[in-house]
């Protein structure tokens, strides 16, 4: 069976089947009606992100992704032709302001 945004169904319909598909693809499961023994639900998007909530993802991902390349040390530093230290630099900097700009820095291609 297909599920999908605005599904309405009862607390014994398949309830853990579509538990599982709203898990799996960033939906929710919210009750829209209680009445004793009867209970219905709803799928439903989840709420769009607040902007603090979309900088501490990004304050995270800077750091699982910029913070363990920037800080390689001075051995790796000499290996980087002065065009990467440029573009390193570059993309240091984008990560830096990731908070104002909102955008991910696309890293560079020889960056591994």
């Amino acid at each position: 069976m297909s599920y999908k945004i605005g599904d309405i169904f009862g607390e014994d319909e398949e309830y853990s089947e579509r538990a599982d598909f709203c898990n799996k693809n960033g939906y929710i499961i919210k009750e829209i009606e209680s009445s004793g023994d009867n209970r219905r639900f709803q799928i439903q998007a989840p709420p769009a992100p607040t902007q603090e909530e979309v900088k501490e993802r990004l304050r995270y991902r800077r750091e699982a992704e910029c913070f363990p390349i920037i800080n390689r040390g001075e051995f790796w530093y000499k290996t980087l032709t002065e065009a990467q230290k440029t573009e390193l630099n570059e993309w240091y900097t984008a990560w830096l302001n990731v908070t104002e700009s909102l955008t991910m820095p696309n890293k560079p291609e020889w960056l591994k």
